[in-house]
């Protein structure tokens, strides 16, 4: 029996050596003194003592101080810090600093010297202004002692408060514990103008200890009006720099476009029954767009349905293709630019142009030769797009950005509040500007800008909300103050979008051709009756039908006029026999069936467009990586932070 004691006390004892011989790294002591002038300044030294055992704690220590604080009406305001002094065991001890999320990292050391193993003393030494918060009936020293960040428990956490001379707290409170928690495991005394605070249990890793004093009103000399103005520049440096930015790039677009931008008085739109100046379907497209619509493919429809009609070309439907098929007929009449280019691309292809998913790189070819021919014609002859007043006003807006990048004193958290709203601002702007444009043949100018702006402002809204609850979890700096920035880069870009599609201005031709090729729609979409009444006006007949389909496929009309001409054909002296035997010698359709003319012809010269697209061949894909797969609680008031080693 007294063996088996003496091994179990020698094991005890191995095991009590051990334990001490891997000592943990620890606080012992935290205190702060904290000297509150009457201007209300605090100089605040903080002396730490660690006990460094080589494992986080190898060159020293980093302390991180939150360079922010919420004043009395909830409002978040930057703070003036100044270092003073970084010491180690009584010694001056050399430092850096670097800006983090909200405020600033203190590494002590340097990265080539090791700590000695044991217990060191570190004292910081900073400044720190705009701390007070001020209330009706008191003013209060609200201070987060510790900060809640720390990696390492805190023995004993202790603070002095030297107040102002003649100054005497009027209550003292204390808590405890992890960011948000109200513990009480403190307590406070005072001694004339000194107060003592200490904690009376361990702090674990990442629980602190604040303070508060509450002082009578007057206790600290409360800023000026001009000061507090001062500040809130300082504060607001970027929404101001962004704001201005969007007035001036605002003032710029207006400016311009009440210059170059604004079209020309319209003219009376009077329904007519021919082309204005005889201008081909192609040309109608192109000056109707302001630039083509699709890409171009339904200007070439248009182009090739008018060399049908004048037999140039037969057009052949097989369903899955087109072919385009000249017929050899020498004319010495000369083709308009678009049907001259489509002309030659079928002569190219040896008299038969087919368009289907096999020929797709020809066909894309054909296009392509359309449109640059077609440009190179009439570019700037009937609309002008203003392209450097655009490129003028974006470089304005990049200027003004930078500068809130360069001079706005952004923290880490406000950077993705200027990048977010561009990125969102770009894309509600595009399509708000594509709601805009389908609304263009309808509505007046005015109307135009009211539905892009209503809509593009529900989007941007709805995405700026979005975009704030995003930024407030993944980066915990979307404070209602910062929404405004938002507003204000957002606006910018939204503002050059909306000019892109505004700047753009009509030619006095442009203007005269618009009004002729209005009246032609018209036209085309009256009712039967009313068309009948137009004094002058052609008797619809096949060959009136024909000329005018290729204008109808132009302006995107097709379908009322087909089914007009089908309702003619029907109401023929010959009835159903003749509508249903009517077939144009310049078009060969196949599988029809019983179906009216109207709805053959017109779907077909329809649907040209589309098949014309199917056909071209599919973009090359783009090779992606490999990676592609209410009251004070613990952790609030000034100061903060918290720390580990290094």
């Amino acid at each position: 029996m007294a063996r088996f004691v003496a091994l179990l006390g020698m094991l005890l004892f191995l095991l009590a050596t051990a334990g001490a011989g891997r000592a943990d790294e620890v606080f012992s002591s935290y205190h702060s003194v904290i000297d509150v002038a009457k201007d209300g300044t605090l100089t605040v030294t903080e002396t730490i003592t660690a006990n460094a055992e080589g494992n986080q704690i190898r060159r020293g220590i980093f302390r991180d101080l939150p360079l922010t604080f919420t004043d009395a009406k909830g409002r978040r305001s930057k703070v003036d810090f100044k270092l003073l002094s970084v010491e180690r065991d009584g010694e001056e001890e050399p430092y850096r600093t670097e800006s983090i999320s909200g405020g600033i990292r203190i590494y002590t050391g340097s990265a080539e010297i090791f700590l000695p193993h044991g217990e060191h003393t570190f004292q910081f030494t900073y400044e720190t202004s705009r701390q007070i918060r001020f209330f009706e009936d008191h003013d209060e020293l609200y201070w987060n002692v510790t900060g809640t960040e720390w990696a390492f428990p805190i023995d004993e956490a202790s603070a002095t408060v030297n107040l102002p001379e003649g100054v005497r707290p009027e209550a003292l409170d204390v808590f405890t514990g992890g960011y948000g928690a109200t513990g009480k495991d403190a307590r406070a005394s005072e001694e004339g103008s000194e107060i003592f605070f200490a904690t009376t249990r361990r702090l674990e890793p990442k629980q602190g200890l604040t303070i508060a004093v509450k002082m009578p009103k007057g206790s600290i000399e409360q800023p000026s009006s001009s000061q507090e103005n001062a500040w809130w520049i300082r504060d607001h440096m970027a929404l101001l720099i962004a704001a201005s930015g969007l007035l001036v790039v605002a003032l710029y677009y207006g400016r311009a476009w009440l210059k170059v931008g604004r079209d020309p008085a319209r003219g009376v739109m009077v329904p007519r029954w021919d082309a204005p100046e005889g201008i081909s379907p192609a040309l109608v497209n192109y000056i109707d767009n302001r630039g083509f619509s699709g890409e171009g493919w339904t200007a070439l429809s248009a182009s090739a349905l008018s060399l049908a009609v004048k037999g140039h070309v037969v057009l052949e439907d097989l369903k899955s293709a087109i072919v385009i098929a000249a017929t050899g007929k020498g004319s010495s009449e000369k083709l308009p630019t678009g049907e001259a280019s489509l002309m030659k691309a079928v002569n190219a292809a040896g008299g038969k142009l087919k368009i289907d998913r096999a020929n797709g790189t020809k066909v894309q070819a054909t296009g392509a030769d359309f449109r640059n021919a077609m440009e190179r014609e009439h570019r700037g002859k009937y609309y002008l797009e203003n392209t450097g007043y655009i490129v003028a006003g974006v470089v304005l807006s990049i200027l003004a950005i930078a500068a809130v990048f360069l001079f706005g004193d952004l923290s880490e958290d406000s950077i993705p509040l200027v990048i977010v709203p561009v990125f969102i601002a770009f894309v509600i702007s595009i399509l708000a500007v594509s709601f805009g444009k389908s609304l263009q043949r309808e509505k007046s100018l005015m109307s135009r800008i009211m539905s892009i702006v209503v809509i593009a402002f529900i989007g941007f809204v709805a995405f700026t909300i979005f975009s704030s609850i995003l930024a407030v979890v993944f980066y915990s700096a979307a404070e209602t103050d910062d929404l405004p920035l938002l507003f204000a880069i957002g606006g910018i870009v939204l503002v050059n979008v909306l000019f892109f599609f505004l700047m753009g201005a009509p030619t006095p031709l442009g203007t005269r051709m618009m009004d002729g090729i209005d009246g032609l729609r018209q036209y085309m979409t009256l009712a039967e009756k009313d068309r009948m009444n137009m004094q002058g006006a052609p008797e619809m007949s096949p060959r009136h039908f024909e000329t005018l389909l290729p204008y109808a496929v132009a302006l995107g009309v097709e379908k009322p006029w087909t089914q007009t001409f089908d309702r003619w054909l029907l109401a023929a002296a010959a009835g159903a026999a003749a509508a249903a035997a009517y077939q144009p010698t310049w078009y060969h359709g196949d599988g029809f069936g019983s179906t009216s003319f109207g709805d053959r012809i017109g779907g077909f010269a329809g649907s040209m467009a589309d098949t014309m697209t199917s056909s071209l061949p599919p973009p090359p894909k783009s090779s992606s990586s490999s990676f592609s797969t209410g009251g004070g609680f613990s952790g609030g008031g000034g100061g903060g932070g918290g720390g580990g080693g290094w």
